[in-house]
C-alpha cells in the first residue's frame, strides 16, 4: 500500500489539494491494478480494501438513527448494532482496521452505492488515521462519543466551491473526492468519454449544461449512465465525477 506523503495541520488533518489527491489516487490504481487505470471497469474494491490495504469488512444492521451506512475503526472500541430479533441496540467490539458496513448495502440493488461507502471508508484510513488515532491530542473523536470512527451516511458530496467549517467536515470531503478518483480513475474515464463521442459519430468535446442546449442536456443523461454502468458507481456520483475533471460545466 502506497502512503500518502502530505503536510497536516496540528489537528493531523491533510493538507492537500484535490490535484494531489488525484495523483494519489492513480498512484494507488497504478500499484494494486495497473491494468483499471487505463481500461475501463469496476475496480476490484473488495480485493482493494482487504489484500491491498489490509482493513477487515464486517456486515451489520448500524444502529445510529438508520443513517450511517458505514463506519471505520481506527482503535479497538464498541459500537452500537441493531439486534434484528429484538430490534434493540446492543454493543459490539470492533478491533482496530474494521470496516462495518450496513447490511442494507448489501443487497442487489445497493451495489453502486456500496461500493461507494467501502470506498469511502477505505479513503479516510488512507488518509485519516493520523487524525483519528488515539494518540492525536488535538483531533475530533470521529464522529461519536468515545469512539475513534469515522462515519459515512448515504450522501455525495464534495463541492469545491463551499468552504469546509470544520476538520470533520473537510475530512468527508476529502474522502469523498479520493474515493470518487480511486473508482473512476482519471485516465481511464478519458477513453471512455471518447469512446461515448465515437459511438454517436461526433468529436469528443465538454458538454454544457443550460436549458437552452437540450442535445447537450440529452448526451450528459446518456454519458453519465455510461459512466454509471462502466464503473458500477452511482449516476449522481458519476455526474458529479464528470464536473469535478470539466468534462460537463454549467
Amino acid at each position: 500500500m502506497l502512503e500518502l506523503h502530505t503536510s497536516y495541520s496540528l489537528s493531523q488533518v491533510p493538507y492537500i489539494t484535490y490535484d494531489a489527491l488525484e495523483e494519489y489516487a492513480e498512484s494507488l490504481v497504478r500499484d494494486f491494478s495497473p491494468d483499471s487505470l487505463l481500461k475501463p471497469g469496476a475496480v476490484d474494491i473488495d480485493r482493494f480494501m482487504e489484500y491491498y490495504i489490509g482493513l477487515n469488512i464486517d456486515f451489520r444492521h448500524i444502529h445510529y438513527d438508520r443513517v450511517v451506512l458505514g463506519m471505520t475503526a481506527f482503535s479497538d472500541g464498541v459500537i452500537d448494532v441493531l439486534n434484528i430479533d429484538t430490534n434493540q441496540p446492543e454493543p459490539m467490539f470492533l478491533k482496530r482496521g474494521t470496516v462495518v458496513i450496513d447490511t442494507s448495502l448489501s443487497l442487489k440493488r445497493n451495489v453502486k452505492k456500496r461500493r461507494f461507502i467501502m470506498t469511502h471508508e477505505s479513503a479516510h484510513w488512507l488518509l485519516h488515521r493520523k487524525a483519528l488515532a488515539p494518540s492525536n491530542p488535538f483531533g475530533n473523536i470521529g464522529a461519536f462519543n468515545n469512539q475513534y470512527l469515522a462515519a459515512k451516511t448515504g450522501k455525495v458530496d464534495y463541492s469545491r466551491s463551499e468552504k469546509e467549517r470544520n476538520d470533520i467536515e473537510r475530512m468527508e470531503r476529502q474522502a469523498d473526492f479520493l474515493a470518487s478518483a480511486i473508482l473512476i480513475p482519471r485516465p481511464a474515464l478519458r477513453v471512455t468519454y471518447k469512446q461515448f463521442f465515437k459511438s454517436i459519430n461526433e468529436k469528443y468535446r465538454i458538454l454544457v449544461k443550460s436549458n437552452d442546449n437540450p442535445k447537450d442536456d440529452e448526451l450528459i443523461k446518456q454519458l453519465t449512465k455510461q459512466v454509471s454502468e462502466t464503473y458500477s458507481i452511482s449516476e449522481r456520483a458519476s455526474l458529479i465525477r464528470l464536473e469535478k475533471l470539466g468534462a460537463i460545466v454549467s
